[in-house]
């Protein structure tokens, strides 16, 4: 079952979890935030945060039907009068995770922008609803070690940051442009006989040791983002996992199918 919420700003679609997959999402939430206070406390804020981000687009009584938490508690969460308890903030983070829809919410976001052009800039120029990815993202790779965050474009930088001092790991960029001095990974990629592009990435940022997170901006054919893994196996890092904001169509799928990504919203494209 699913619920649409609107508002003038943004629309969500809010689907039903069944209550094992809250269950098993719950424990692991549990068992990566219970190892201190800090921890704990940490998920608690977290937590508060999420409801604010939701609050904006979702009354009280629809964050009632995603959380089962009365609407006065809600609202002391959402103004800050209480925390969550670290149980409560577990049941509310397990239940936003599975329930809020990115597809529905990125292709809304897009249609919104009414471009014939998908600039990511653009369409995740709020910064809450960078937030609210990066969480969701965050949630999902919870569990993992992260060293080194990768990003390859400048549009997904926002969302590789707040990811990153989550890991409590550096945000490396992959580079369309060399530097006098500083030594790179790099590949030529040959779009069309006119187009013609370079990847790099710095040598020193990188090392053997690494757990790389790839966050990527938009795939089409996914000839780039191909180029950037063949850049960071040169490396011998681990890469941990590998996201996609937004597909293009789906020319991608074939090229990038060995390398399990995971993308989060697929547009259709258009000849």
């Amino acid at each position: 079952m699913y619920m649409r919420v609107k508002s003038r700003i943004r629309r969500l679609i809010i689907r039903r979890p069944i209550e094992h997959e809250v269950s098993v999402l719950a424990e692991k939430i549990v068992k990566v935030y219970s190892r201190s206070k800090a921890d704990r406390l940490k998920l608690r804020l977290l937590a508060r945060d999420v409801l604010r981000l939701l609050k904006p687009v979702m009354s009280y009584r629809d964050l009632y039907s995603l959380t089962g938490l009365p609407e006065s508690v809600l609202c002391r969460y959402v103004k800050g009068s209480i925390l969550p308890s670290f149980e409560q903030a577990v049941k509310i983070l397990a239940k936003v995770a599975l329930s809020v829809d990115l597809n529905y919410l990125l292709k809304d976001l897009v249609e919104q922008e009414k471009s014939p052009v998908i600039d990511l800039l653009r369409v995740l120029k709020d910064p809450y609803i960078s937030r609210l990815l990066a969480t969701i993202i965050m949630l999902e790779l919870m569990g993992k070690e992260v060293t080194k965050v990768i990003t390859t474009a400048e549009a997904v930088l926002p969302i590789a940051t707040l990811l990153a001092i989550e890991f409590n790991a550096p945000v490396v960029l992959v580079k369309r442009r060399s530097y006098p001095g500083i030594q790179y990974y790099n590949v030529t990629i040959m779009k069309s006989p006119k187009d013609i592009e370079s990847l790099y990435v710095d040598k020193d940022l990188i090392s053997r040791k690494d757990k790389l997170l790839v966050l990527a901006d938009v795939v089409y054919t996914g000839r780039t983002l191909e180029a950037v893994l063949q850049i960071l196996e040169k490396s011998r890092a681990e890469i941990v996992d590998i996201i996609a904001v937004m597909g293009l169509g789906r020319l991608w799928e074939e090229r990038l199918k060995p390398y399990n990504v995971k993308v989060l919203s697929v547009v259709p494209f258009e000849f």
